[in-house]
């Protein structure tokens, strides 16, 4: 056996410093990978070829890649990019990808909020200074009582208070205090509540070729300017590096290389066209909804859907997440229109309309078998649930009707009426810019405002998402959360998920289980 390391990310700056005239990129990688399985050269030689005829491994790509339809030898080229100034609004979008990709975030826990923000530039002027106005107010929120929540949890956590004197005594530098770290980040998580999803983040992000091509379509039609403007970005810093790899992005390119029109309609249409025809659907059924629904076992704010009829399945997710609509009454309606032979019909194709044979079809197919829940979730609480990739994350529209969620140390140190003041004002201003900026009057909304989310997973991933969230060091919000969701998960496999649970309890329940002969 042989291994040879045949490349590795390093930083573009040294990337620059290499002699003129030298061409670095990773399609070399690519083109000489693809040629693996019909070459009967070693792959070093190949390597070696393609770097010295970086042109001919470009055209290889090209037909390899998009010609052939071996897509996944661009998986094997990957970037690196800083993110900085992004809203969080934003950043959701753009980390809806879940494989061949990597997220480093800005975390509010660890660093104390400045108050930056994005001001979208859908807003005209006059709405932009209200906008702004209203950020200062959920700004001032964060700064003025952040100090307050930090006492509070120093009284709460005596002994994480003493062992934080302690190392400040012992001359320990306030960046290694994990005690005083660990304080003031829960003061942190609990103030940011009240901050608007337009507040500035900033990341570290990964992609290999293939993701990236793909997030560049997706957001080059996206409802915000923001994700259009990074879409373009993306696309101006990485068409000269790999051309051969992105071509899906590059409308002339591919014509020029296929000899026929790039066809972006399900990236263009298929998003904002679901919208309208289940709006229009709605509005011919809802008087008349089936009082057919599968079993829906409920803990608060979480549901658990238990259905394996996939066709209800899919038609029901496709309608929540293109409505406002609750899973009972997303499933009422899917069986109202798939118990009538003409409009299922009709429903699917809609569905399907804008599929080319390059396209995958939507996220809303996979919802068929495996655990199925409903959350509401605030916007804190989504940031990390959207981390948990390999499950199935269907995300409505933020809802200011859901309520907002409220931190237990904002109602102890009697800030709670000035946080709801802070959603009421953030409400006003989201209703009246709804009509006039459609998804950018988020932007107005706050990290406590809540929306629908629906989750498949099967057991393997569920246990992950339990072992984390459930975790003693889990945020509190996404701890409830995770805590309900694996109470309803243990009622319909209580053996499946006897070992579910946070790391820090793990060690004690298997020996509980294993001593016990129940």
């Amino acid at each position: 056996m042989k291994v040879t390391l045949a490349g590795f990310n390093i930083d573009k700056n040294l990337i620059d410093e290499l002699p003129k005239g030298t061409i670095a990129t990773p399609e070399t990688i690519s083109a000489a990978y693809a040629r693996i399985s019909r070459d009967p050269r070693d792959v070093p030689e190949l390597r070696t070829e393609a770097r010295e005829q970086v042109k001919k491994a470009r055209r290889s790509n090209k037909a390899i890649v998009f010609g052939m339809s071996h897509h996944s030898v661009a998986e094997h080229a990957y970037f690196n990019f800083d993110i900085l100034q992004i809203s969080r609004l934003a950043l959701e979008e753009l980390e809806a990808r879940r494989i061949g990709v990597a997220y480093t975030e800005k975390s509010q826990r660890y660093i104390t909020l400045q108050g930056d923000f994005v001001s979208p530039k859908e807003f005209d002027k006059e709405d932009a200074k209200r906008f702004q106005e209203l950020v200062k107010f959920q700004n001032d929120f964060y700064l003025n009582n952040l100090q307050k929540l930090t006492d509070h949890q120093f009284v709460s956590n005596p002994h994480l208070a003493t062992s934080s004197y302690k190392a400040a005594r012992k001359g320990t530098s306030e960046k290694m205090n994990r005690a005083k770290n660990t304080l003031e980040g829960w003061a942190k998580e609990d103030a940011r509540y009240a901050l608007s999803l337009a507040t500035q983040a900033q990341l570290g992000l990964s992609f290999n070729a293939r993701t990236l091509e793909h997030a560049i379509r997706t957001m080059r039609y996206s409802n915000l300017s923001e994700c259009r403007e990074l879409s373009q970005k993306l696309f101006d810093v990485t068409k000269d590096v790999a051309p051969s790899l992105i071509i899906l992005t590059d409308p002339d390119e591919f014509q020029k290389a296929f000899k026929i029109e790039l066809q972006d309609d399900n990236f263009k249409f298929t998003r904002n066209n679901l919208k309208r025809y289940i709006g229009s659907i709605i509005n011919k059924y809802y008087g008349k909804l089936s009082e057919d629904l599968p079993e829906i076992l409920e803990e608060e704010y979480e549901k658990l859907i238990l259905s394996n009829n996939i066709d209800l399945n899919i038609a029901a997710a496709i309608i929540h997440n293109n409505s406002k609509l609750p899973v009972e009454d997303a499933f009422r309606l899917a069986t109202s229109i798939l118990s009538d032979e003409n409009s299922d019909k009709e429903f699917f194709k809609e569905a399907l309309k804008y599929i080319s044979a390059f396209d995958s079809i939507s996220r809303e197919f996979e919802l068929t078998g495996d655990l199925k829940f409903e959350l509401v979730v605030s916007a804190s609480n989504f940031a990390q649930l959207k981390r948990h990739r390999l499950m199935t994350l269907l995300a409505q529209d933020y809802d200011p009707t859901l309520g907002i969620t409220i931190p237990a140390s904002i109602k102890v140190i009697g800030a709670e009426n000035e946080l709801n003041e802070v959603c009421r004002r953030s409400e006003k201003l989201y209703y009246e810019f709804l009509p006039k900026y459609g998804k950018a009057a988020e932007y107005c909304l706050t990290n406590a405002h809540r929306r629908r989310v629906l989750i498949a997973a099967n057991p393997r991933e569920l246990y992950h998402f339990s072992r984390l969230r459930e975790d003693e060091h889990a945020q509190w919000d996404i701890k409830e959360t995770a805590g309900r969701m694996m109470k309803l998960a243990k009622k319909v496999a209580p053996l499946s998920f006897m070992l579910s649970g946070g790391k820090d309890k793990f060690e004690k329940m298997k020996k509980e289980k294993y001593r016990s002969k129940e």
